[in-house]
Order: C-alpha cells, then structure tokens, then sequence
C-alpha cells in the first residue's frame, strides 16, 4: 500500500502521482457544475418562450377564453378588471377541455363533471378533480394579452 504525504514531502519511495481527494471532488464538481448549468439553461430557454396571444378586449371582465399558444390550447381568464391569468385548457380529473366561459363567482367549471377551478390562480374548489390547473403567465403589455409558456 502507498503512503500518501504532504506536499512538502521529499520521500522517493511511494508515487506522487496519485490524485488527492481533494483535487478529485474539485474536478468533480466542476463537471456536475458544468452539466447542471447547460440543463437549466435549456430548460430556462424553454420555458422562457413568450407569445402575443390577443386584445385584451376579447377576453371581458369575468370570462374566460381558449387561445392556441405555441401548439397548446390555453385558457386565460380576467377573474377582475385588468387581471389576466393563463392556464392549461385541461381539466385535471379526466383531461376534458374547459372551454371558452363566463365565470360563475370567480370560478371555472368543467362541463364534463361539474370540478370548479379558482379563476385567478387555479385551485381545486370543488370536486372531483383534486389538482389545481397548469398555469402559464399572462401579463397584459399596451391592449395586448401575453403569455409565457
């Protein structure tokens, strides 16, 4: 077995050559750094798409609408004047859409069977479904209504 020593060893009679753990864990996190950086940057770029959808005046004071956003049908509502929020058009018990609506005190509802959706931020309020709605952000910019998916 090698002894291992201090860097100011001058011993000739075991291998300097080995790697101190030191200098593996620091190599080691350098990759993991390196790898963790490059997937959240992807992820980020993904995520960070953001796309001009409608007129805000197509989307009245309690009512909600369905848009195609990037290949994806999304429902954003104005729960109150000058409110807009995003959300996938699913319902989360057994995927039907929500659908274009008026609001029914503050609330989605599925017409497949009966669950009820907070508008504003897409909480379960009454079953079945027991997930709350994917939601994308929606922020309004001049008339316009955008929305980051």
């Amino acid at each position: 077995m090698e002894k291992s020593c201090a860097a100011t060893c001058d011993s000739s009679n075991h291998n300097h050559n080995e790697l101190s753990r030191k200098a593996l864990f620091a190599g080691l996190a350098t990759v993991l750094t390196g790898i963790g950086l490059s997937a959240l940057g992807a992820t980020a770029a993904e995520a960070a798409t953001k796309y001009k959808v409608a007129l805000a005046s197509k989307i009245p004071v309690g009512s909600a609408k369905v848009f195609t956003v990037g290949g994806k049908s999304v429902l954003i509502t104005q729960p109150r004047a000058g409110v807009f929020r995003a959300f996938k058009n699913q319902c989360t018990h057994q995927g039907a859409p929500l659908g274009s609506q008026k609001l029914l005190n503050g609330k989605l509802v599925c017409n497949q069977h009966g669950a009820n959706f907070n508008a504003s931020n897409g909480a379960v309020v009454g079953g079945p479904a027991q997930t709350s709605l994917t939601k994308y952000t929606a922020t309004k910019s001049g008339n316009y209504i955008y929305v980051t998916i």
